[in-house]
């Protein structure tokens, strides 16, 4: 494993956990303890990370990493033409999900022409940026509110959209692989999508090419779950033909052009 996905991993756990040990970056990354701690050492140089005895602590630096404006603005263009490519999927009066996500989030730009639509999300941006558009009904479901994702999650989340049916669920993934599926960061963030896609007649997976055969922590559906996956052009021709191997259909979109 390189010292990259060593990083993403290690931050991961940072951001879940507020604190990591030398031997479980050893065992999860399987590498050597001395490994371990020069990796927590690069990391401490970039301020991602203060050391403590045997192991590290959250710096503010990951803090803010791992909130959601700041994942927003993470290949802001690529997230915002992926989501293009996914509103030309939607028809007036249809009810579609939105989850938390931050690639997802960027759909709203291009629900505010339609002349009629229901939009059911856990997501406070989704609901702040679509709130005063009266041909759009948007439908806040309940839950415990996670003031850094600005989403609500829980049981009651998951009660609510056990209430309603969508024509097409609009999700977000972590990492995408053949041999394990999709996958989240965040187990109850993953709870939350697999809810809303297993409630709609069609879902759309959509997602940068970078996450694509990366695998993140906790796994949350098969493939077969989505109808198709909407990335970037920057795909791989190699990855695309895999894909189409396995019978997986994915919708490529095209760069925005800017008129300046």
């Amino acid at each position: 494993m390189n010292f990259e996905r060593r990083k993403r991993l290690i931050l991961e756990q940072l951001e879940k956990e507020g604190s990591v040990l030398i031997p479980e970056i050893a065992a999860r990354c399987q590498v050597s303890e001395i490994t371990a701690r020069r990796d927590l050492a690069e990391l401490e140089k970039s301020g991602l990370l203060i050391r403590s005895y045997g192991g590290a602590t959250m710096s503010r630096g990951v803090e803010n990493m791992f909130s959601f404006d700041r994942k927003a603005m993470q290949n802001k263009e690529k997230k915002i033409q992926i989501c293009k490519k996914a509103a030309a999927l939607i028809s007036d009066n249809d009810i579609i999900y939105i989850d938390c996500g931050t690639t997802v989030y960027h759909l709203t730009q291009f629900l505010k022409n339609f002349h009629s639509l229901r939009v059911i999300t856990n997501s406070l941006p989704v609901v702040s940026d679509l709130q005063c558009h009266p041909h759009i009904k948007v439908y806040l479901i309940g839950g415990e509110l996670d003031c850094k994702r600005k989403a609500l999650y829980g049981p009651l989340s998951e009660l609510g959209l056990e209430k309603y049916r969508a024509h097409k669920a609009f999700i977000g993934a972590s990492g995408i692989t053949i041999d394990r599926g999709i996958s989240s960061n965040d187990e109850k963030e993953a709870q939350i999508t697999l809810k809303m896609a297993s409630t709609a007649s069609e879902v759309y997976l959509l997602c940068d090419s970078s996450k694509f055969e990366e695998d993140s922590f906790f796994k949350y559906a098969d493939l077969s779950l989505v109808t198709s996956i909407i990335t970037d052009e920057e795909i791989s021709e190699p990855l695309l033909n895999l894909y189409k191997k396995n019978k997986i259909n994915i919708i490529v979109s095209e760069p925005i052009v800017h008129n300046y």
